[in-house]
């Protein structure tokens, strides 16, 4: 029975190959981004589905009760983890994570960025993470020892055997490496390079940092995973928990219970605070097929369309069928084939986009922990989504097809329906599509002005031709001394973060005499930090060479100096500030206001302090035309003050730039939804204008015979076409407008307001692609000799 429909189904497909070559492409387009998230949705329900105890292992999660946020956290209290060892029965295992591990460790005079946290001993036979060297029993057991991974041990020590040497972890002092694990792969939420024994957090803050009553009431960065017994049950050692819960949150305005999360159910799962790892929730996974899916049905709107558009050319078939006994399940069916032929073809096709969006995703930083390599399952998987999306675009079709009745077929009739009938139909996908299409045309558009906007802002201080050095631990001074000795540098400022950049330090400060506290963010400067920044000083003075009185002054911004001194800057002036270390900094002097940050947020309330100990860069006007050279001397002279580091330096105009560059992500992102939805839209459209100047070849020759113009005839045919665009661009512009307008109000301070440019250019490009498709086919159409068609009339 499958091989007679699979024989109909293509002989119908390759008689129409216009349509078929339409529909196969214009769903191949809308499939390829779905593919890459089945392939995205295969790899994450594979996570951690390599430990053979999976099903044992559970994850203690907090859910906090405080009549506002009501937050659920992937962490607990570390107290909660003390009372599990050795207090519940069932419990086999507990191991003990905390994420306090500092990002670097040094070694040999160079500082390595590595990854990790703390855990306890079990960790290693609680999770399947294999040791190359060492023993698993003992490498986490003592203080001050440490697991690294095989990526990590190659990058710190590089060919050197990493056992028994010993790393500098401040401030827990030299760790020994004891054992070398494999890499973890990439499906596991506990991906990690580095394991510091728990037992050196506790020997670094002393044993009451587990049973310390302040700690309940923290709930970050502290992780709780037990291994159960194989007939223990979770709801027991919950009811245990949550009888402590009750002993230690005794007030109703602040309440915390606890529930065992069962291991394979983290990732997948739901969205909770202070996750680790690869957080990949029920919420994330839905948001980012919302948007494919979109592109999707938009394609399959054009089969629906197209395909009854033929209906017609379809009928007699139909009824000859039905004359010779034919059932409704049966025409049902026959239906259905053609479209999951298509649609397997189709991804077929799709796949050949997939390879290359594959590739280029997987070169991005952010994604690195995600592996897209098509495996067994994943093809599975787009067959499985190619099949289930091909009856599910087929079965308006064969629904409409099996219940015409064989008189009507007979005759080439369709069934009556509502007035507009599958016209209306086609009106509305037509339209729809072409709203999708100027959407995502006009937000990329809005957002390549709001990037060019952000990079050109004047951000009240010098950008062009300042260089920022990374000092990486090297001492000041020393790169004060090395690098002034070369002729094209100016005057060397020191800075702890680059100015303008991006985020930078917030604390409280308060005023004496005043209990109220004041919200301000700061950065760390020396002598010559306000000067090379052309930065204006409106009152007061700049620091001075001596050391010792620039550590009790700060200067402030305009903004700062009016919260002091409402009535009048200047009063802010010798002003007395205490600091969260209890030190008090007089005010020497007054900014014109600038923007230390990003544009995200207002200017605050802000301050320069001079802190040596918090310089991270030297900032200099780099005065030479031959860059590359400069570039070439300025490494010679870090050789002697850099400690083996490599030198790195950033101009503070491409660190602005690419402080910007989410905007060249959502633009590329958009773009390509942009170029998937117009393509989708204009392939649509080109098979109903085909069919429907199919349909009125006679009507018009005969209006050509009895004298009408072909541009009267091009109007004619195009009339219900240019209407469906003139109504999708009073739909989307607006909508568009308004919504892009809160987007930016809410992710942007500063941003440059929407205008007729980009609602004009984002016009311009549907309308043309739009307007291409249509007139190529009403003008052949109109140009036709009128003889060719009616000779048999």
């Amino acid at each position: 029975m499958f091989k007679n429909y699979f024989k109909t189904a293509t002989r119908n497909l390759s008689k129409n190959k216009f349509f078929t070559t339409l529909n196969v492409f214009g769903l191949a387009l809308g499939m390829s981004l779905n593919l890459l998230v089945v392939a995205m949705i295969v790899f994450i329900y594979q996570f951690d589905n390599f430990h053979p105890n999976k099903e044992n292992i559970y994850r203690v999660i907090t859910h906090v009760q405080d009549r506002q946020e009501n937050p659920s956290f992937a962490s607990v209290p570390i107290g909660a983890t003390q009372l599990l060892k050795g207090n519940v029965i069932g419990v086999e295992k507990v191991v003990r994570i905390h994420q306090s591990l500092p990002r670097h460790v040094r070694y040999a005079d160079n500082k390595i960025p590595v990854s990790g946290y703390f855990a306890d001993a079990a960790y290693l036979s609680m999770f399947n993470f294999p040791l190359l060297r060492g023993n698993p029993a003992t490498s986490l057991a003592q203080p001050n020892t440490m697991v690294v991974t095989e990526a990590a041990a190659a990058r710190i020590f590089g060919k050197k055997d990493p056992m028994g040497e010993i790393v500098s972890i401040e401030p827990f002092g030299e760790v020994m490496v004891t054992g070398v694990a494999k890499d973890m792969p990439k499906n596991s939420h506990l991906k990690v390079e580095a394991l510091v024994s728990f037992a050196t957090l506790t020997s670094h803050h002393g044993a009451s940092f587990t049973t310390d009553e302040k700690n309940w009431n923290n709930f970050r960065n502290s992780y709780t995973y037990l291994q159960l017994a194989d007939n223990s049950s979770p709801s027991a050692i919950e009811a245990f928990l949550n009888s402590v819960a009750k002993e230690k949150y005794t007030t109703p305005e602040f309440q915390a219970s606890f529930e065992l999360q069962r291991f394979d159910t983290i990732v997948p799962g739901p969205e909770l605070d202070n996750d680790m790892g690869n957080e990949w929730s029920y919420q994330e996974m839905a948001l980012m097929g919302v948007l494919p899916l979109i592109i999707l049905l938009t394609a399959c709107s054009n089969y629906v369309s197209l395909a009854i558009s033929q209906s017609l050319k379809r009928m007699k078939e139909i009824g000859v069928r039905k004359v010779m006994g034919a059932r409704k399940r049966q025409i049902f069916m026959q239906f259905v084939m053609e479209s999951t032929i298509i649609m397997l073809l189709a991804v077929s096709l799709s796949y050949l986009f997939f390879n290359p969006v594959r590739e280029a995703l997987s070169l991005t930083a952010e994604h690195d922990s995600v592996d897209l390599n098509p495996t067994p399952g994943t093809f599975a998987g787009f067959i499985a989504f190619a099949l289930l999306v091909g009856v599910a675009a087929g079965i308006v079709p064969a629904l409409h097809f099996s219940k015409i009745g064989p008189t009507l077929a007979l005759k080439g009739k369709e069934p009556q329906t509502k007035k507009g009938g599958w016209f209306s139909l086609r009106k509305v996908v037509i339209t729809s599509q072409f709203i999708l299409s100027l959407g995502f045309i006009m937000a990329m558009v809005v957002m390549m002005q709001q990037y060019r906007y952000s990079i050109h802002y004047d951000f009240g201080f010098d950008q062009e031709n300042i260089l920022n050095v990374d000092l990486q631990q090297a001492d000041p001074q020393l790169v004060k001394n090395e690098f002034g000795k070369l002729s094209f540098v100016s005057p060397i400022a020191m800075s702890s973060h680059p100015l303008g950049a991006g985020n930078v330090p917030g604390l409280y400060v308060k005023r004496v005499a005043h209990s109220d506290s004041i919200a301000a963010s700061k950065m760390a400067i020396d002598e010559n930090f306000i000067t090379n920044m052309g930065l204006h000083l409106v009152l007061g003075r700049n620091f001075t060479n001596d050391a010792g009185v620039n550590s009790r002054l700060i200067i402030i911004n305009e903004v700062f100096a009016k919260k002091l001194s409402p009535d009048d800057a200047s009063g802010a002036i010798d002003q007395v500030i205490i600091l969260p270390d209890k030190r008090e900094v007089r005010v020497a002097g007054i900014l014109k206001d600038f923007h230390y940050a990003n544009l995200k947020s207002p200017i605050g309330n802000f301050f320069f302090e001079y802190a040596p100990e918090n310089f991270n860069y030297a900032n200099f006007h780099l005065l030479s035309t031959n860059k590359p050279q400069a570039f070439r001397d300025m490494e010679a002279a870090w050789k002697t003050v850099g400690k083996g580091d490599t030198f790195k330096a950033e101009f503070l105009a491409d660190q602005i730039r690419d402080a910007y560059s989410f905007y060249n992500s959502i633009v590329k992102m958009w773009g390509f939804l942009g170029l998937l939805a117009i393509t989708i839209a204009c392939l649509g459209l080109l098979g109903t204008v085909v069919f429907t100047v199919k349909n009125r070849v006679k009507e018009v020759s005969i209006r050509k015979v009895m004298g009408a113009s072909s541009g009267s005839l091009v109007y004619l045919l195009s009339r219900d076409f240019l209407v469906l665009l003139a109504i999708a661009a009073a739909v989307t512009i607006p909508g568009v407008y308004l919504l892009m307008e809160l987007m930016l109000q809410e992710g942007q301070y500063y941003h440059a307001p929407i205008g007729a440019v980009e609602i004009v250019i984002s016009l311009a490009v549907v309308l043309a692609l739009g307007l291409t498709t249509i007139f190529s086919q009403t003008l052949k159409a109109a140009n036709t000799n009128p003889v060719d068609n009616l000779r048999m009339e």
